[in-house]
């Protein structure tokens, strides 16, 4: 078969998908605003500041349980009038009850030295945390960049459907002006004219149904990036097919080492046994070394100053708290088999997005093969029936009919076309790889 060329315009401008409105230019200042709306929306999105929150809170929970390392200081101090009445104060005051101002200033510092291996938990216990956030603010990042992309695709998908259906309407609609002519010069056929006119409200009521759509998707990038889309300077996004991997296995491991949900899942694991040794620590005695230094004036009835200092290794063990630490270690070992669980349920989610997600991108592609070349004989076809209708060889039924044939395989592809492109950001999401610097738009 020979190539096929078409070169009615009109044909050209349907089959051109992608290329958005015609007046619109591609040169390199119309490739930014899909970039500029996702950077502001990565810096502006409220999960995503609440996320980052979360993490900064983390981090201070870090500080919080180092200080366990570090010794603690009590100042206590007391000054006021005493009034003591005791057989002791009136025997040695002439029998009157003893009143003086009393002074007392006390230190006490003191060191941990082991505490059931509780402090270093708690802290790699805050490290672990610190960790989980810092995964999570990464996959609510490339959540919340795939949501963006895909409200910015749906858009021109829709808006691209739209043209189509506008584009086939207006054919018919010549069509019927046409056929309505040669009824009234006598050459016409009065029922093709009310046939065609059948099609033009079929194809008007398509045309509605998109336009709704298109609305639809307006809305939902409204409420994605919190104000309207520009339609003037909006351009179809380039997916980066060449980060794509070239068997889905190596996509699984990628998936399996960089996907934020699998990694966080396991980190959790992590803090779950970080846990058991945190309740562990209880049935082990604390050490602490206290140092202790006291400065009384006129205290306890006795007139004068005194000056006390202390050293002493301080030891404490509860050998019996009811059951307490017995059960909190039950529930430490269930959270830690909950934990397993859980990783082993994100490992077989995760390995189900990238086969989803591999097999639509390898199947949008067949499509969009496939659906190329049924534009392309379709396209020649209807030019075919046009030429034997102007000949008066050929109904205008069969030109409308094949017009519509035209349209539907014009949908189906621009369909596929970009079902290919959210496909791609979908895999390299499931991945754990989307990252803004692969979201280009260059034609």
């Amino acid at each position: 078969m020979k190539s096929l060329k078409v070169t009615a315009p009109l044909l050209v401008s349907i089959i051109a998908l992608g290329s958005g409105l015609g007046a619109l230019s591609v040169g390199e200042a119309a490739a930014q605003p899909i970039e500029q709306e996702l950077k502001y929306l990565i810096d502006s999105h409220p999960k995503i500041r609440a996320s980052e929150k979360t993490l900064e809170s983390r981090r201070a929970t870090i500080a919080e349980s180092e200080a366990l390392y570090y010794p603690t200081v009590r100042v206590t101090a007391e000054v006021g009038p005493e009034h003591i009445d005791n057989p002791t104060t009136r025997g040695s005051a002439g029998g009157k009850p003893s009143s003086m101002v009393r002074n007392t200033v006390g230190l006490t510092v003191t060191q941990n030295l082991f505490d059931g291996y509780n402090t270093s938990s708690q802290v790699r216990a805050a490290q672990i945390n610190r960790e989980v956030a810092e995964l999570s603010l990464e996959g609510t990042r490339q959540s919340t960049l795939f949501e963006g992309i895909r409200a910015y695709v749906e858009v021109l998908r829709q808006r691209r459907l739209v043209e189509i259906a506008r584009e086939s309407e207006r054919t018919i609609l010549r069509q019927l002006n046409l056929e309505d002519e040669r009824v009234r010069r006598g050459s016409g056929v009065t029922s093709d004219v009310l046939q065609a006119k059948s099609r033009l409200q079929i194809a008007i009521e398509r045309r509605v149904g998109y336009e709704g759509t298109f609305d639809n998707a307006i809305s939902t990038y409204e409420q994605v990036f919190g104000h309207s889309p520009d339609l003037t300077t909006m351009i179809d996004p380039a997916p980066p097919a060449e980060v794509i991997p070239s068997t889905m296995d190596r996509a699984m491991e990628i998936a399996l080492m960089e996907n934020p949900a699998l990694v966080g899942s396991a980190a959790s694991v992590e803090l779950a046994r970080e846990d058991q040794r945190t309740t562990d620590s209880e049935f082990f005695p604390v050490v602490d070394l206290v140092g202790a230094a006291n400065y009384e004036k006129n205290n306890g009835a006795v007139t004068g100053t005194r000056r006390d200092y202390s050293m002493s290794l301080s030891a404490s063990w509860d050998l019996f708290n009811g059951g307490e630490s017995l059960a909190r270690r039950k529930i430490s070992n269930f959270d830690y088999q909950s934990s397993m669980d859980n990783l082993d349920f994100s490992k077989s989610k995760v390995i189900e997005q990238v086969k989803l997600s591999w097999q639509s991108l390898v199947t949008s592609r067949k499509r969009k093969v496939l659906l190329g070349n049924a534009v392309n004989i379709a396209a020649e076809v209807f030019e075919g029936r046009k030429k034997l209708r102007d000949a008066g060889k050929e109904t205008v039924i069969n030109v409308l009919d094949q017009e519509n044939e035209l349209n539907n395989t014009q949908i189906n592809y621009a369909t596929s076309s970009y079902d290919e492109r959210i496909t791609i950001y979908q895999l390299l999401l499931a991945m754990g790889r989307l990252s803004p610097q692969y979201i280009v738009a260059t034609r």
